[in-house]
């Protein structure tokens, strides 16, 4: 019986094995061309803090490009830190994440001189540092923690351009609903700086929304920030600086758990324009839209979301006819 068990359970590696395709690394980094670091790092960079959902939009350029992200193809002689073999989905996939470094960048540059009273009051052990810091943790650990428990089941479930689809519809009717609903609060100096920890928790609590694509970490989070009583300029400054957390974090993850396979898989030279572009695009990006919503509101963002959405539904089905 015990033999029997061993042939089977070889037969069932084997056979999966055969199914599976390969492909060299230089094949697969062929794939990372210059035009192709231009077009995503101009898409993540524009859409990371605007309301519109970053990972979508790649997910759908990459759709638009022809991107190869075959689950059974496997890069032959690579695999991550934990001696796992990688796939060409797996390679798609976590660029999406990666590419945010770039957006961080441009983050740290406009606000430079909040990062640097923050890092310099927890230095001095200044409490209102502190309280901002610890609030910051707070919003970040809910989708932190979420993430990397279910990890594997929203990249395998919702990585879609349909799901993103309809991400994209239902997350322009809650902001029209919001807009309609909640009071205008005017801006304070000092809002940011006096958020306490219940408005954190919810923040961060709305952020795990931002899991599945084509919702938005900033949509997310500034809705969120809406909820807990802030102004829609606070809510937003508040929205990128839990960004720089969870950007951070979840692009550093993603480089350490691939280890060896990061520079095997992606080549310097269009990963590093990718990068280049993703921080110039950001930065116009962030400085127009703190000042957009503060007159605006995210009213524009709903219906281009509405119509993006609605437009991706409609092809599909024409396409699925």
């Amino acid at each position: 019986m015990h033999r029997l068990a061993c042939v089977l359970l070889f037969l069932s590696v084997y056979i999966g094995l055969a199914a599976a395709e390969n492909e060299t690394p230089e094949q697969t980094r062929a794939v990372f061309t210059y035009r192709r670091a231009l077009i995503t790092g101009t898409v993540e960079g524009i859409t990371e803090f605007l309301p519109v959902s970053s990972t979508g939009h790649m997910i759908i350029s990459d759709r638009v490009m022809n991107v190869p992200d075959d689950s059974k193809v496997i890069v032959s002689g690579v695999t991550d830190r934990k001696g796992r073999p990688v796939t060409q989905e797996r390679v798609a996939d976590d660029y999406i994440v990666i590419i945010q470094v770039g957006a961080i960048a441009a983050v740290l540059v406009v606000f430079f001189g909040r990062v640097r009273s923050v890092i310099g009051g927890l230095l001095r052990a200044d409490r209102p540092a502190m309280r901002l810091t610890l609030c910051l943790l707070i919003a970040f650990f809910p989708s932190a923690l979420l993430g990397l428990f279910f990890k594997e089941a929203i990249g395998a479930y919702l990585f879609s351009v349909e799901v993103v689809a309809g991400a994209l519809m239902v997350g322009g009717v809650v902001i029209l609903g919001t807009e309609q609903l909640l009071p205008k609060i005017k801006f304070s100096e000092r809002e940011v700086a006096e958020i306490n920890p219940r408005q954190a928790l919810i923040i961060g609590l709305c952020q795990c929304c931002a899991l599945i694509p084509g919702t938005s970490r900033s949509l997310s989070t500034i809705l969120g920030g809406r909820f807990a009583g802030l102004s829609n300029a606070a809510a937003t400054e508040f929205s990128f600086l839990v960004g720089l957390l969870t950007l951070t974090g979840a692009s550093i993850y993603k480089m350490w758990s691939l280890g060896p396979a990061l520079t095997q898989v992606y080549p310097a030279g269009p990963a590093g324009l990718g990068l280049l572009v993703a921080a110039i695009t950001a930065f116009i990006a962030v400085k127009w839209m703190v000042g957009f919503v503060s007159r605006r509101g995210m009213g524009p963002f709903a219906w281009y979301r509405i119509a993006l959405g609605g437009i991706i539904l409609a092809v599909l089905i024409a396409v699925q006819k």
